[in-house]
């Protein structure tokens, strides 16, 4: 690939101070020169130039927790509810359902809605793509994405900007192995890309097979992600064995015989028996830790991504991120699906998060979360900052008014910057933005 050069008013690289008037020198899908447009252009002054003018140019934003196949989640609850049942099985499974409240009656729902749409992959693989779509045109340049449907892997494998987690979930011992064998399938036929294992949770796995799951990581040396930690109604579960999730989920899906002992432990340490935690493992969502948990995760190095959204959608709480922050926790951020969220937007993740934390956290930290933190989180070593030798993933933002420079992070962590953005390139070559509607999940 010939060195190109890009220009744009302001350059934010996030590892460095912002500052305008910038250029980066792009070869071959790295960034070979960053800094002044005059002198960047002086230097390599055959090479062709496309200037962005009054714009923001920034790395583009990692997305560290998504469901990507669940992008018509809205779609099918309304096609569920126009059906005159309402889409629901009617009689005693129902009223199980019914009678739930909280995260366990969404997470039944969610199991309901995905029963009633029927077993085709065909159904997520389309919205699978519709996900990535609505994620690119928002700006993102990688994505740690959660694979539940097998036949989503081969797609993956070659359209897939970031790291596929091929979800690990149920009590069946000859699922989980078949699961694992498939990621172990995967890493070796499919190196080009990135695959970690998605133990689900402790509470949808037993112990013996988390175990299993965070050994089978550690021996391929791949990452894992896992939802710790999101409600209430899992730490009483872990805990004790009660609650709704015991009552409600558990004789939803037979699993009734798994509710006995109980494992009498939080869910970190249910993670951190398993050997789950390790500098390679995303705890996602991470509300319900206390001050010695957080310490606990600090001391492993692994990284924390939040899903605000998310949480604040399902009522689960707020993550202690004044805790995370002070102990040095490294933090990511994730819009997790549409099931629980209304965009695959980290713009709106950022402004959502901003204000709903309450001074707790400052755009440049959120900024830091939605690239260099998810690169840290995904393993993207080379991505999430501009730098000469980083790989040339970045975005271009082009609103009809700029702010003064000292201002352009509380600026950059708005809605609106969604809606502004002229390009997004991903080592090197621009990517299409023209093939998805943005609204197409409304």
């Amino acid at each position: 690939m010939k060195l190109h050069i890009y220009t744009s008013r302001y350059i934010v690289p996030i590892g460095s101070p912002s500052f305008e008037q910038g250029a980066l020198a792009v070869q071959d899908g790295r960034i070979v020169a960053l800094g002044p447009a005059a002198e960047i252009t002086r230097r390599f002054s055959h090479a062709p130039c496309t200037d962005y003018g009054d714009s923001i140019l920034l790395p583009a934003l990692i997305n560290a927790h998504t469901h990507l196949e669940l992008s018509h989640f809205p779609r099918w609850q309304e096609i569920a509810q126009e059906q005159p049942d309402g889409g629901r099985h009617p009689g005693a499974e129902q009223a199980k359902i019914e009678s739930a409240q909280g995260f366990t009656a969404w997470i039944l729902r969610l199991i309901e809605i995905k029963k009633n749409i029927g077993r085709d992959p065909q159904i997520y693989i389309d919205a699978w793509h519709t996900g990535l779509y609505l994620a690119e045109n928002n700006g993102t340049g990688y994505i740690g994405d959660i694979l539940t449907t097998p036949q989503l892997s081969a797609i993956a494998a070659t359209h897939l900007p970031g790291r596929g987690f091929i979800e690990i979930l149920g009590h069946d011992p000859l699922q989980v192995h078949t699961r694992l064998e498939h990621l172990e399938h995967w890493a070796e036929h499919a190196p080009q890309a990135l695959w970690g294992a998605a133990p689900h949770a402790p509470y949808t796995l037993s112990q013996d097979m988390l175990k299993l799951s965070f050994r089978t990581t550690a021996a391929h040396h791949l990452p894992s992600s896992i939802h710790l930690a999101e409600s209430e109604e899992e730490v009483e579960f872990l805990c004790s064995a009660t609650g709704p999730m015991a009552q409600k989920l558990y004789p939803y899906v037979n699993w009734e015989q798994h509710l006995s002992p109980p494992r009498r432990m939080r869910p970190l340490e249910c993670v951190r028996q398993a050997g789950g935690l390790r500098p390679d493992t995303l705890l996602v969502h991470g509300i319900h830790l206390n001050r010695a948990e957080i310490d606990l995760v600090a001391a492993s190095k692994a990284s924390v991504v939040l899903c605000p959204r998310s949480n604040a959608r399902l009522k689960c709480g707020k993550a202690p991120v004044a805790e995370y922050l002070r102990a040095g926790i490294p933090l990511a951020l994730g819009t997790d699906s549409l099931a629980s969220n209304s965009t695959l937007s980290l713009w709106d993740e950022m402004a959502f998060t901003l204000q709903w934390f309450e001074g707790a956290i400052s755009a440049p930290q959120l900024l830091h979360m939605a690239t260099r933190g998810g690169a840290r989180a995904l393993q993207l070593n080379d991505a999430g900052t501009l730098a000469p030798g980083k790989r040339a993933t970045f975005v271009v933002v082009s609103p009809s008014t700029l702010p003064e420079l000292p201002n352009v992070a509380e600026f950059l962590c708005h809605s609106r910057r969604g809606r502004e953005i002229t390009a997004l390139y991903r080592e090197g070559n621009a990517v299409d933005l023209s093939s998805c509607n943005k609204d197409i999940s409304a």
